[in-house]
């Protein structure tokens, strides 16, 4: 190698040192110049690596290289940050295992070791459920599949979920779901050192799996989301799988998982009732009213009404919602969402009508209901109206859907209740497979209260 080639061979290592597109194409070029749409990936994951964002998800087909490309970030980041620390989740201790594999003999490999000649594996952890560089504070590279134990560990650079659901089943199942949220939640969450930041890989199963609660609760900087076919019906990339295999593949796929595995879309989209919600934050609405108050209007309202649906068993949700009137327009201001007994929800409720001077508040008087409305009319202003819905729930609700998405708009509040509320109305499904239904019933009934008070709207 004369020194012109060497020179450039030197700039090329700094440059993917640098760069983790870059370190891609050098790492494997044939592989990433045939995959132009990764460049977009790798570019998200330099933005985290440099600090510009602090979360991302990202979603894409099978087969498309979102494994791969995750086991050179983590092999790039701990090559740019040797002293640090990198956390890799998974559905299962045996993929988990794989993954931990794949990165060390990243680190091992020659490649690796001419980009990065100072750091290299330690001799004295270098087994696959926890392995240090030669530069490690702590531990380099840890994890663990769903259900396992991570112990004394931190993550001070990066915290990545890669899968954590094995397929459609897990996401659908209501008590698989709840476990892989609760074990994100005590065990990944609790992992993330200050400044660390994350990373959720996975199929869009499901509105309610981890990726999809995360992106309804506002927690990513950036979202990548890549589609098997692009609007015109043509392949992402003809190098992961041709546009006719792809079609191929639709009609030979069940249609649930076609759209959540290989486009991207959760499957309770399809069988949604409440799929074009209006949705505005909570700073919107105080503008609209701050811009509507006047001598003669204080508030900046023209008045309030709310419903309640009474907790009636132990899984049941009590659900309440509180409207305004704001020249003509109805926003659905307030929520109670919570599975609370009535020490805690009678208050809450009492609170929250007396603060918005709600005029009229209806309470569902199931058998709970009754006794509630007469508890609640001795600590609230409002007056307290019962009434006993004779129509079938679901049948109410679906006669009401084109009121609520036509003519109310909900805000969206900081607070977890909130957020809960919105979500249980946007994921009912009208073929009936709803986890509970309480915040839908809470809507259709404050949906019919409106039309027959204010006839006019």
């Amino acid at each position: 190698m004369n020194k012109s080639d060497a020179l450039k061979h030197l700039l090329k290592l700094e440059l993917a040192r640098r760069s983790f597109w870059h370190f891609c194409l050098y790492y494997d070029r044939e592989f990433f110049k045939r995959r132009p749409f990764l460049k977009d990936v790798a570019i998200a994951f330099q933005d985290v690596e440099n600090g510009k964002i602090k979360s991302l998800s990202v979603s894409m087909p099978p087969r498309a290289g979102k494994s791969y490309i995750t086991t050179l970030f983590c092999a790039w980041t701990l090559g740019n940050n040797p002293s640090e620390s990198v956390m890799r989740n998974t559905c299962t201790a045996t993929l988990y295992l794989k993954f931990s594999y794949d990165v060390r003999e990243v680190v091992k490999g020659d490649k690796f070791k001419e980009v990065f000649p100072s750091v290299a594996l330690s001799s004295d952890k270098a087994n696959l459920n926890g392995w240090n560089t030669n530069q490690s504070r702590q531990v380099g590279y840890f994890g663990a599949g769903v259900g396992g134990t991570i112990i004394g560990f931190g993550a001070t650079k990066v915290a990545i979920t890669d899968d954590l659901y094995r397929g459609i089943e897990d996401a659908l199942s209501d008590t698989i779901n709840d476990r892989i949220l609760q074990w994100k939640q005590s065990t990944h969450d609790s992992r993330f050192e200050r400044g660390c930041a994350r990373i959720d890989i996975g199929t869009r199963w499901s509105l309610n799996d981890v990726i999809g609660k995360n992106m309804n609760e506002g927690i990513y900087d950036q979202s990548i989301v890549i589609s098997a076919l692009d609007d015109q019906g043509n392949s992402f990339c003809e190098d992961v799988m041709s546009t006719n295999e792809y079609h191929e593949k639709r009609k030979r796929t069940a249609k649930e998982i076609w759209l959540a595995e290989y486009m991207q879309q959760p499957v309770e989209v399809e069988g949604r009732l409440f799929n074009a919600l209006n949705v505005i934050s909570n700073s919107e609405l105080t503008q609209i009213i701050e811009s509507n108050k006047s001598e003669t209007n204080p508030k900046g309202y023209d008045g309030a009404i709310g419903y309640i649906d009474v907790a009636d068993q132990g899984a049941d949700y009590t659900a309440m919602a509180i409207a305004i009137i704001v020249n003509g327009k109805l926003y659905v201001c307030d929520y109670v969402f919570t599975k609370d007994n009535t020490d805690v929800t009678l208050p809450l409720c009492a609170s929250k009508l007396n603060h918005w001077g709600v005029s009229y508040v209806r309470v569902e008087s199931n058998s709970m209901g009754a006794m509630f409305a007469r508890q609640l009319q001795h600590i609230t202003t409002a007056k307290v109206l019962q009434v006993a819905n004779q129509t079938n729930k679901i049948t109410r609700i679906i006669m009401q859907s084109a009121f609520i998405q036509q003519r109310l708009t909900f805000v969206q509040k900081d607070d977890e209740q909130s957020l809960q509320f919105i979500q249980n109305v946007q994921t009912f499904s009208k073929e009936g497979k709803n986890k509970n239904d309480d915040a839908p019933d809470c809507m259709s009934g404050l949906s019919i209260f409106i039309q027959s008070m204010f006839k006019n709207i």
